[in-house]
């Protein structure tokens, strides 16, 4: 894939800090937090993945445990992006790489559990899952917008799914509220 100046240089600033590119899941950085575990995500993934649902079409794409910034990051290239981690030290590294990168015009963070916070806001919900999502749909009842859900453990019960994309052995599933079925 082609990316241009900027695209490369936020995908390269995450695979430097990650350890750099490759398929090699162990070798991501893992860290356990107040609400669960965070894993990095891969850049050059996220990037397709965005790209390919067209995330310029959303106004508010928030990542919920959006850990050290890399999918607020990639998001920044397309649309406005916020980022809600609960652990401090996440968050900082988060914060430092949209002032590394200059994105910090259309990418922030929040320190906080995001069941805390009003994610309904947004249009676009992105979640790289480390365990159900009751919780989450839950908060969302009466939210007409999109929910991306990274990998494919974890599916909702209550929307129903627009589009699976797959990139290498990685997983990204479109949901529609709009779409969903009620319980």
């Amino acid at each position: 894939m082609k990316w241009t100046a900027k695209e490369a240089e936020v995908i390269r600033y995450f695979q430097e800090r990650h350890g750099g590119p490759g398929d090699d899941a162990e070798a991501l950085p893992y860290r356990l937090t107040s609400c669960g575990a965070w894993a990095a995500s891969r850049p050059e993934h996220l990037f397709n993945f965005f790209k390919r649902v067209d995330l310029s079409r959303f106004r508010l794409f928030i990542d919920l445990g959006s850990g050290d910034g890399v999918a607020c990051c990639t998001a920044g290239l397309f649309t406005r992006s916020i980022g809600i981690e609960a652990d401090p030290f996440l968050v900082s590294r988060a914060a430092h790489a949209a002032l590394d990168l200059k994105l910090q015009d259309r990418v922030g963070f929040i320190c906080a559990d995001f069941l805390t916070q009003r994610i309904q806001e947004a249009d676009c919900l992105f979640v790289y899952p480390d365990k159900p999502v009751d919780a989450i749909e839950k908060s969302l009842q009466g939210w007409s917008g999109t929910l991306l859900i990274y990998g494919p453990h974890f599916p909702p019960k209550r929307f129903s799914p627009v589009e699976k994309l797959k990139y290498g052995r990685e997983t990204l599933t479109v949901y529609s509220a709009e779409a969903g079925s009620e319980e």
